[in-house]
This record gives C-alpha cells, structure tokens and sequence, in this order.
C-alpha cells in the first residue's frame, strides 16, 4: 500500500513537471513570435497586439494552475499587489466587447486607486466569474467592491436566477445545469483560498457570486465605492 501511494505521489509530481514544460515552452515561442510581428509595420498590428495580450493573459493563467498545483518554479512565486481600480477597468475593456456582440451591458463600479490587492489571482476569478456570468448568466452584468473593514468583497452579478444546487457550484468537473462550470469555478475557489479569502455564492436570484479578499496592512480596505464607470 504504501508503495503504491509512494508511485502514486511520483507520478503525480511527473506529470505536473512535465505539464509545466509543454505548457510555458509553446506560450512563450508564441509571445516571442507575436512581439516580432509587432517589430514590422504591418496592417495586421491591431490583431497582433490583441493576439499578444491574450496569449500574455493565457501564460498568467498557466502560471497560476501550476503554481496551485506546485510546479517547480511556480509555487513561491510573489505576487505584486496591483490598484483594485485599475483591475477593474481592465476587466471591463476585456470584457465589454463579449457582452455587447450579445446586446449585453457589463457594469464596473468605480473603486479608491489607493487599495490594492493581489493582482493576478483576483483577475484569474474575475475573469472565471464574468466568463461564467456571459456563458450561463442573463442581462446586465455588474462588478462591485464593497469595504468590509476587514476585507474586501467583489461582488459580479447578472439578472439570471441559479437552478443549480449551490452544493455542486464549486465542485470540480460539474457540469449539470445552467450554471455548471465544470473546473472554473472550483479553480478560481482554489485561488481565492490561497489569497487567505473565500469564494461564495451570495445570491441565486439574481445570480451573485462574492469573491472575499482579507484587508491586509500592504493592500487596506479604505473608502467606499463609488459612481459607475462604463457601459
């Protein structure tokens, strides 16, 4: 038994190895190729520097599952604390266009420049949570921060009323009813609770999901939100 847990544990270590190679190995030739392209005046310039963008944000992606995985290299990684302001409006460039090709309205309410929090993981289930709000959600889609004094609390919810039962939400590989998201939402679970915070469903009508993010001394939860900023 305890040889097989043994061959267990080692092949599991392979393979997240090996994952790691195959993974970041083909994503950087491609940025590599990307950045090239951006070196020649091209009409195409538009559509590489989009490429450019999502490939940089898919690499960010890889990093993270590995780091959550403990890929070597990945796993004490810092993370750099980033303007929650500032997260919040790249969502929504990211995220705007998908809504609208579908008449839909995403919101993102305005935030203090001087909070900060771990920019890569809380981008990662923001973009998990909006993904899902666009695949299974209806309506207008809003993101919110609220200052909780000892945390922060980033609430994204759309007009869609949840059937799935809230116990199978964040379990991997779920994929029954409207709001089952197989991995991506237990992965972005998996982030929040490295961050020290949580991921819950808040609401089921209309369809809220809050991501908590505990108040520390180098990203303090001060002021409120404000006014809304986009379309």
């Amino acid at each position: 038994m305890l040889h097989s847990l043994a061959e267990l544990l080692r092949h599991e270590r392979d393979f997240t190895a090996n994952a790691s190679h195959q993974l970041r190995t083909p994503l950087t030739g491609l940025q590599l190729t990307l950045e090239s392209g951006l070196g020649k005046d091209s009409d195409l310039r538009p559509v590489l520097e989009e490429a450019l963008e999502s490939t940089r944000r898919l690499h960010h992606t890889v990093e993270e599952v590995l780091r959550l995985a403990g890929a070597p290299g990945s796993a004490h990684r810092a993370v750099p604390d980033r303007p929650v302001q500032q997260i919040l409006r790249e969502a929504e460039r990211r995220w705007h266009g998908l809504f609208a090709q579908d008449g839909r309205r995403l919101v993102c309410d305005t935030a203090p420049d001087d909070v900060r929090v771990p920019g890569g993981q809380v981008t990662e289930i923001l973009d998990v949570l909006l993904d899902n709000a666009g695949t299974h959600g209806r309506g207008s889609v809003r993101v919110a921060v609220r200052d909780l004094d000892d945390a922060l609390a980033f609430d994204v919810t759309d007009e869609g009323t949840l059937t799935t039962e809230p116990v199978y939400l964040f379990a991997r590989g779920h994929s029954g009813g409207e709001h089952g998201t197989g991995i991506g939402l237990a992965l972005a679970a998996d982030l929040a609770l490295s961050l020290g915070g949580r991921l819950i469903l808040a609401n089921s009508d209309p369809t809220t999901f809050t991501l908590l993010v505990p108040a520390r001394p180098e990203f303090p939860a001060r002021g409120t939100p404000g006014r809304s900023s986009g379309q």
